[in-house]
């Protein structure tokens, strides 16, 4: 979608299912994330059934979501977009059009033996914690993106 106010392309775009595209990465990825939907923080293992259940309910009628690996979790991170979640207890940094209310370590598919990689909204740090660690939440992505995309200045008129 053109912004033709200032003629830039928007980056997300909500499809008004459940879903937001991002146009500069070419992944689809859900709007809401576990905890507000459970209340509660979540395991890496409880991440990865989340995600199959929501593969099961077709949300926005597709069956292929999956865990964000590090690139892509990270792609939604936005220094300029910071807001307090509703605890009041972070300062996140992702785009408002992101359902987001609380937490900021998001799991990522990456493991390494018995850890899994967290990504956090409030520092932009990732961190490994024990998979079975109820430490995180998780925002589910589908499709694939060239990885040069997502190392690319988004802001750099020339991509």
């Amino acid at each position: 979608m053109i912004n033709h106010n200032t003629m830039e392309k928007q980056r997300f775009i909500d499809n008004d299912n459940g879903t937001i595209t991002d146009t500069f990465t070419g992944l689809m990825w859900q709007e809401g994330y576990a905890y507000r939907e459970t209340g509660n923080y979540i395991s890496w293992y409880d991440a990865n059934d989340y995600v199959e259940k929501l593969n099961q309910q077709k949300l926005g009628d597709y069956c292929d979501w999956r865990l964000p690996n590090k690139l892509e979790i990270q792609s939604l991170y936005e220094i300029a977009h910071p807001f307090l979640s509703r605890g009041k207890t972070f300062v996140l940094h992702i785009d408002p059009i992101f359902e987001f209310g609380y937490g900021s370590c998001f799991w990522t598919s990456q493991t390494r033996l018995s850890a899994a990689l967290g990504f956090e909204f409030d520092a932009g740090d990732t961190h490994w914690y024990p998979q079975g660690s109820v430490s995180g939440t998780v925002r589910t992505v589908r499709l694939n993106s060239d990885p040069s995309i997502l190392i690319k200045n988004p802001m750099d008129k020339s991509v």
